[in-house]
């Protein structure tokens, strides 16, 4: 059916998917009612788009990708391609996104390494304009990538976290939820929750992400305990892992992730830069 040309098309009276006359849809591909897929767009045999999905023009979904309801898709973004890893060699693997995602001009996700393995982004998550997410990564739902932001390998992005724009995540990090890494930040260890991150090469914390904890409803006391918490863990007045131990049986939940976070990190985590004097902690 051919509904015109532009990113958002309209629904037919019935509910039935309205695609465009130029667009290729393989009759494999599971397309729920509510639909619209723009022009010269494909889709491919296999792939899945959950009722009410909208597809601009010229996007690609992959045999592999399942596309939650209502999710939008615009103009020359790749969903499910390959992963960009030498090491494979063909391997089916699979995208799932969840619903209500915004996925704007020229994103790129790519499909798992391993069989049967899933590059998974949760729901409302918006990917800005040519920002990546890699094989295997896991973004939590809320999550904001902002244009140019870019995920490595294996990759997690925690609940409504914000990468804003430039910032490069090296494969197997981790950014935690609540947390911002400021604009061109680049991290090669995971960033704690809660907090805001800037530099690059190194990252340092830079201060409690106290505008995000307030609109999910911490309280005033809350974001306090957190900020001596992270403080204190983060420091250098002690060995982070040594600080993190204290308070794996905190009160709080939130303070506990923070203890579970750094405890479990592969990599280490990003610590607080000193100021000039060598004792102050710059934030």
């Amino acid at each position: 059916m051919d509904a015109g040309s532009g990113d958002h098309l309209p629904e037919t009276d019935d509910h039935r998917p309205v695609i465009h006359a130029t667009a290729i849809v393989h009759p494999g591909a599971r397309v729920q009612p509510g639909v619209s897929i723009g022009p010269y767009s494909v889709v491919e045999e296999g792939a899945e788009l959950l009722e009410g999905v909208v597809l601009g023009a010229h996007v690609h979904i992959h045999g592999c990708v399942r596309l939650g309801a209502r999710s939008k898709v615009a103009s020359g973004a790749v969903l499910g391609g390959e992963p960009q890893d030498v090491k494979y060699k063909g391997t089916p693997s699979r995208v799932e996104i969840g619903a209500d995602a915004r996925i704007h001009e020229h994103v790129t996700v790519h499909r798992a390494t391993t069989e049967n393995g899933v590059t998974q982004i949760g729901d409302g998550v918006m990917l800005m304009a040519g920002s990546h997410v890699a094989h295997d990564c896991i973004v939590g739902d809320r999550a904001i990538l902002t244009n140019g932001a870019m995920i490595g390998g294996h990759s997690q992005v925690g609940e409504r976290a914000i990468l804003s724009g430039g910032v490069t995540v090296h494969q197997y990090c981790r950014v935690g939820r609540l947390t911002m890494l400021a604009g061109g930040c680049g991290i090669g260890k995971d960033a704690v929750p809660f907090s805001i991150f800037s530099g690059a090469l190194p990252a340092r914390w830079r201060a409690p992400n106290t505008i995000g904890m307030r609109r999910a409803g911490f309280t005033q006391e809350e974001r306090l305990t957190l900020r001596l918490a992270i403080l204190d863990i983060l420091g250098r007045r002690h060995p982070a892992l040594e600080a993190a131990r204290r308070y794996t049986d905190h009160s709080l939940a939130s303070v506990r992730e923070i203890a579970e976070f750094v405890l479990t990190a592969k990599r280490g985590v990003i610590l607080a830069r000193r100021g000039a004097g060598g004792d102050e902690l710059d934030i």
